[in-house]
């Protein structure tokens, strides 16, 4: 049944039949599902991109309904709200709740959506949504119009604490959107990041590990107890790629292409497939630990949105610290150093960045496409012969 409805119209609603729905006429595809038994249940039909199936999602029961007070939503709230099925696919892990109107989140979505994506460079778009995943859901339900400087301050204090050089960059995301708002949103009258400095130092960090201190790390990670997080840091060193890559890794990432079995990095910074051949000790820790998980889903942890990389991992680098005397270490080292010593190998700078999937800047990065995969695949081989050669010094010595 079609008809309009009203806050004082739903509580008299009842039914005979074991379930009956009403379709709100102003919201095409919303309504009311009232049962003979008295729950009224907020739904939205929708079809997925590419197919013309209709499926359902259930948002809430209405206050007048036989269910208790936390699940109430009013039609008013109903209205407001946007289900994640209905934002684009690239920003349903960002706000896997949705969305409701006149919400931090709701303007952070808007901005992303019809600003961000056709205004930024590709990776510049990806970064601010990985930025916006990983720092600003705090704000996500905070109403924009109570937004101001000390809520600003407060979730720049829990970034700080967190990931103390992203600050600046989630700051900037948080202004652009407020930015947006006072020139789109109606009632977005202020940019409360406008008053707020950043007061962490800027730092360029520029650790990488000599020979002996791989040597160092190469005899401690057998040793640890976190196994798990020893194998993401070989993988980190003996790939190149980046610490949540190798975290996050699952069964399904592993593919056969062309006759190769290659690791295919999922969600890579730049947003462009990459791929990373299985040798030497990236074959190694990746097969044994699919063997391990049956061939299926995450090879170490599950990691939860929001999260740059998993809190075990966080743990296990203070031991990696405690056992290895280096007290400054930190994960991305580990990548840092495989590039600076591909170079001592006699490794071209070309192929040394798209080992690390490095974007090509300007008018390089638009003509030349060339992926160096055959290139790439000899600099790993080198750099593997070399950490072989460091952990037989290793155990020589010992």
């Amino acid at each position: 049944m079609k008809l309009r409805l009203t806050e004082a119209r739903i509580p008299a609603f009842r039914t005979t039949k074991p379930q009956e729905d009403l379709f709100h006429e102003p919201t095409p595809g919303a309504g009311l599902r009232i049962t003979r038994r008295g729950r009224k249940t907020w739904f939205l039909l929708y079809s997925a991109p590419g197919s013309k199936q209709l499926r359902r999602v259930y948002l809430g029961e209405h206050p007048s309904g036989r269910l208790g007070r936390p699940r109430y939503l009013s039609l008013k709230e109903f209205e407001r709200h946007i289900p994640a099925s209905l934002l684009p696919e690239e920003l349903r892990k960002i706000f896997p709740e949705g969305v409701v109107e006149g919400t931090v989140g709701a303007l952070l979505a808007d901005y992303l959506q019809r600003h961000a994506a056709s205004h930024l460079t590709p990776r510049g778009y990806l970064n601010y949504r990985q930025l916006t995943r990983s720092y600003l859901i705090p704000s996500y339900k905070i109403r924009v119009l109570q937004f101001g400087e000390e809520d600003v301050r407060s979730l720049l204090s829990q970034v700080t604490r967190r990931a103390p050089q992203a600050v600046r960059h989630a700051k900037n995301v948080l202004s652009c959107a407020f930015a947006y708002g006072k020139e789109h949103i109606h009632g977005v009258k202020a940019n409360p990041c406008q008053g707020v400095k950043v007061t962490v130092p800027k730092v360029r960090r520029d650790r990488w590990l000599t020979d002996s201190e791989i040597e160092t790390v190469l005899e401690v990670l057998p040793r640890m107890k976190n196994q798990k997080a020893a194998d993401i840091y070989l993988l980190i060193l003996a790939s190149l790629c980046r610490p949540g890559e190798a975290a996050g890794i699952e069964a399904e990432d592993v593919i056969t292409l062309n006759g190769e079995r290659v690791w295919r990095v999922a969600e890579p910074k730049n947003g462009k497939d990459f791929l990373i051949p299985l040798e030497g000790p990236v074959r190694e820790v990746i097969e044994r630990r699919i063997a391990e998980v049956n061939g299926t889903g995450p090879l170490f942890w599950k990691i939860t949105p929001g999260d740059d990389y998993p809190r075990q991992l966080k743990d296990a680098n203070r031991e990696l610290r405690e056992l290895t005397g280096l007290k400054d270490i930190r994960p991305h080292d580990l990548r840092r150093t495989g590039r600076t010593h591909v170079s001592g190998l006699g490794i071209r700078d070309e192929i040394g960045e798209a080992l690390l999937n490095h974007a090509k800047e300007g008018i390089t990065g638009t003509y030349n496409l060339y992926s160096y995969w055959p290139e790439r695949k000899d600099a790993l081989r080198l750099w593997h012969q070399k950490l072989a050669s460091l952990h037989g010094r290793q155990q020589l010595a010992a």
